[in-house]
């Protein structure tokens, strides 16, 4: 009887360690994280496996974080994670996503200065993250990925290009990774060859500053500070939170977009809610529409789109959208901006 009582609490004791296991395995897998392997090198990744091709930016298609510094909220009058959050990753995560434009509103208070998202300068909202530690993160992953950055300097509050602080905090932690410009290039930036950008044999990568209140008469390309017109951009959003009606809007301004132009394309794939509903975030959370539920929706509709797209001829080998905005940024939109770029890079 002790013998078979013996084996019948091994029996059970093996079981339990099974299921154990197989718990933490399970744990371990959504403990790790999004996987990166294919995202956090990107560039580089098409530079090696098109040697010969010399492809710009107007050849590849770049995922752009919307409002990239809501990622944390901080300070809000009238706004919450429901109506006014648009990212839940930090920026180091988006960089190992693969991200490679961010839409960056800094705002200064109290002697710091914040990333931001409000209906205006001092309108409802909240602030984000702190603009140095945005900043810090980027430096960190470009001295370890020799990959382009860009940065979208816009919605500037009680701040400019000429605030001193601010661009001597941007130089200070970014250092050796601003990109910088002692003399004209050949070409336009965007038809220069990104293996020239950022060549293979870089230690590290580049971030690239573009401030809206610039122009080409009054930048500073040797302090590296860029008007917007250094990287042109078309394409506008279409302010409505209805999906289907987001997607029309995008695929009739990118048909009206000349690719020849010498200019990239945005597609703005982002849903901004109406007043009702931002109201509806406070008053009456639990029926309310967030940006997260809508961004989420529309991006599960994302590859089947950018097929239609290409079914229908609208995206061909030549004429591929440049820029992919939205909010709340995964590797998913990294892998249908490759996608894009490899469809437009193949022979």
């Amino acid at each position: 009887m002790n013998l078979m009582l013996r084996k019948y609490f091994l029996l059970i004791a093996a079981i339990l360690f099974l299921i154990v296991s197989c718990g933490k395995d399970t744990e371990d897998v959504v403990n790790r994280g999004p996987n990166t392997s294919q995202t956090e090198d990107w560039m580089q990744d098409l530079i090696a496996k098109y040697p010969d091709r010399n492809f710009t930016l107007k050849d590849i298609c770049i995922p752009r974080a919307h409002d990239a510094g809501m990622y944390e909220l901080n300070t809000c009058t009238g706004g919450n994670a429901c109506n006014t959050q648009t990212q839940d990753q930090t920026m180091r995560s988006m960089l190992e996503m693969g991200i490679r434009l961010f839409d960056v509103r800094p705002i200064p208070i109290n002697g710091e200065y914040w990333t931001y998202h409000r209906t205006s300068c001092g309108g409802l909202g909240c602030e984000g993250a702190l603009l140095r530690s945005f900043l810090e993160e980027t430096k960190a992953f470009l001295d370890e990925h020799n990959e382009l950055v860009i940065f979208e300097m816009n919605n500037l509050c009680n701040t400019s290009s000429q605030d001193a602080e601010l661009v001597a905090l941007m130089q200070d932690v970014l250092g050796n990774t601003l990109y910088k410009l002692n003399a004209p290039l050949d070409e336009d930036f965007i038809l220069t060859p990104l293996n020239e950008i950022i060549p293979p044999s870089n230690s590290g990568g580049k971030v690239v500053l573009l401030f809206s209140d610039l122009n080409t008469s009054n930048d500073s390309p040797a302090q590296g500070l860029f008007a917007y017109d250094f990287i042109p951009i078309s394409g506008s959003y279409a302010n409505s939170p209805d999906i289907d009606y987001v997607i029309a809007n995008q695929l009739q301004k990118f048909q009206n977009f000349n690719s020849v132009d010498n200019r990239l394309f945005k597609v703005s794939y982002t849903f901004t809610l109406d007043i009702a509903n931002a109201v509806s975030c406070l008053s009456n959370p639990e029926v309310a529409s967030s940006i997260e539920e809508l961004s989420l929706e529309g991006r599960s509709r994302m590859s089947d789109v950018i097929d239609s797209w290409i079914a229908n001829g609208f995206i061909t080998k030549n004429k591929i959208p440049n820029i992919f905005s939205v909010d709340y940024c995964n590797t998913e939109v990294t892998m249908e901006c490759i996608r894009l770029s490899e469809l437009s890079l193949e022979l």
